[in-house]
């Protein structure tokens, strides 16, 4: 009788803790599965129009198709990128809110700022690289007479202190590329900052400076109406828009890159599962044809690459241009 009792008390407790089991299954299937289930939210630290922008948007098109829920693109531009950063690093890890992270606030904010209300490294997980966009150096042809890149330099060092440059702030990417050429070509120009990448390209096209890092998508334009020159294209590649320009790198320069990226990262604590959901679906995207043809359309290029790839990129960045801050002592505006 005790036998026949103690075994209908087992079978008891294994149907109870069997039927719990199922109750908690679809709980955490959900979690690793159910994703997304509600819109989810891309903030962009910049305007409508730009780069960043219209990689996001084509991005959060893509993925709501994918995952048949709205992404929607949140524009916060403004501060150096630093209201936006800090907005996405405080949201709830829940993958509902991503950022799209690029090099200006995780690369080179960290050394421009004494403090920062967010740590690119410690407050983000990386999810995925999904682009990037060269720039060129471009002239004033009425200022620079120089047509290729040798000439370029012939002419500047005949000109020691007398060619200006502008850029879309101190510490820019347009600053810090045009420092980095500088030093590997022995040059001496004399930095004019603007508030912004558009006046900066603006202060060639009117003669106020002789020459910039520009983008190329919004150089070609001036160019054939013969208001710019291209001098040659900061990419490692040749840009598909302008395939007869060469590159830096090519004319003597190798090694020499100036591109900015794009990339997605969450807040810290969003859950693994999630994060690997959001990386290979980011991936997926980066790598579709079609979806690379919209970026080379607006002067980008398709940079798919793994979280681990956009960590190492951070890194390697941070290293990079950290130096030439530390060593030009520039400082935030």
């Amino acid at each position: 009788m005790m036998k026949r009792s103690f075994l209908r008390q087992l079978g008891r407790a294994l149907v109870l803790t069997s039927f719990a089991l199922l109750c908690a299954a679809p709980s955490w299937a959900q979690s690793a599965t159910g994703y997304p289930n509600k819109p989810v939210k891309l903030i962009v630290s910049f305007p409508p129009g730009g780069f960043a922008d219209l990689v996001g948007r084509a991005l959060a098109q893509s993925l709501s198709q994918i995952w048949g829920q709205p992404v929607v693109v949140d524009n916060r531009p403004g501060g150096a990128s630093i209201l936006a950063t800090e907005l996405a690093a405080k949201a709830p890890p829940d993958g509902y809110t991503l950022y799209l992270a690029t090099d200006g606030p995780f690369v080179m904010n960290p050394f421009l700022y004494k403090t920062l209300p967010y740590d690119p490294i410690a407050d983000f997980i990386p999810a995925a690289l999904v682009a990037q966009t060269p720039f060129a150096l471009v002239v004033n042809p009425d200022k620079v007479s120089a047509k290729t890149l040798p000439e370029f330099i012939a002419f500047a060092r005949a000109n020691p202190g007398k060619l200006d440059y502008s850029s879309g702030g101190a510490g820019g990417p347009h600053h810090l590329y045009m420092e980095t050429f500088k030093g590997l070509a022995g040059l001496d120009f004399t930095h004019i900052p603007y508030k912004g990448g558009a006046p900066a390209l603006q202060a060639v096209l009117a003669g106020e400076v002789a020459v910039a890092f520009a983008g190329v998508s919004t150089s070609l334009p001036h160019v054939r109406s013969g208001k710019l020159r291209v001098i040659a294209n900061g990419a490692s590649k040749r840009s598909p828009l302008a395939p007869d320009i060469p590159t830096i790198a090519e004319s003597g320069y190798p090694g020499f890159e100036s591109t900015a990226w794009a990339a997605i990262v969450a807040p810290k604590g969003t859950p693994q599962e999630i994060m690997d959901k959001i990386e290979a679906d980011v991936l997926k995207v980066a790598r579709d044809l079609q979806f690379g043809q919209k970026l080379v359309s607006v002067g980008a290029a398709p940079l798919p690459g793994t979280a681990a790839e956009l960590r190492d990129l951070i890194r390697r960045d941070q290293q990079k241009h950290s130096k030439v801050i530390k060593d030009l002592n520039i400082k935030a505006e």
